[in-house]
């Protein structure tokens, strides 16, 4: 393999790799300001969204009306999430994430169903376990909105899982290309 830049810099992928682990490890320490950062988050990408649409928004466009209340509603949601106190904040976004996985659980099983009563013998012919996917993904669902302690455990969870996996990708990533080079 040729020696690259990239290859030359193979250890700035790998000090991103451990800063990811880091922080991966410690989401899981303070699971509080992990869902606190994340919820701050959601409150700046829905006012970043707003603003964007409703700056995007084109007298040509027939839908004009519409992407302009999407954008101002998204502003309203995003000023709401970055001005509430910080308990409010990790609440809210237990049960967004509750409401989201019932949700897209309830699309999920319509979709299976639908694809069931289909002409496509592959699809008709499905492995028929693949049903209680989203009827658990509907049980967690209600369940993360009963109790948003257990939503906040999985929401940390899976993030800190995630970023500690990046983190490991990139450190091998490094060391792959410090190999290599």
């Amino acid at each position: 393999m040729t020696n690259t830049t990239e290859n030359n810099n193979w250890w700035l992928t790998a000090i991103v790799g451990v800063l990811f682990i880091i922080i991966g490890i410690w989401s899981l320490l303070t699971p509080a300001s992990t869902l606190l950062t994340i919820a701050y988050f959601v409150g700046f990408m829905f006012l970043m969204t707003g603003i964007f649409e409703v700056f995007s928004v084109s007298a040509g466009n027939s839908n004009w009306g519409w992407s302009l209340l999407s954008g101002a509603i998204d502003i309203i949601i995003g000023v709401l999430f970055i001005s509430m106190p910080a308990g409010e904040a990790i609440l809210v976004i237990c049960f967004l994430f509750g409401f989201w996985v019932l949700f897209r659980s309830i699309l999920g099983l319509g979709i299976v169903l639908s694809l069931k009563n289909s002409n496509i013998p592959a699809i008709a012919n499905s492995p028929k376990g693949v049903i209680l996917l989203p009827i658990i993904g509907i049980i967690l669902g209600f369940v993360f909105l009963m109790s948003p302690i257990v939503a906040s455990g999985f929401i940390v969870g899976i993030f800190s899982v995630a970023i500690i996996s990046f983190g490991i990708f990139e450190l091998y990533w490094g060391f792959f290309l410090k190999k290599n080079s």
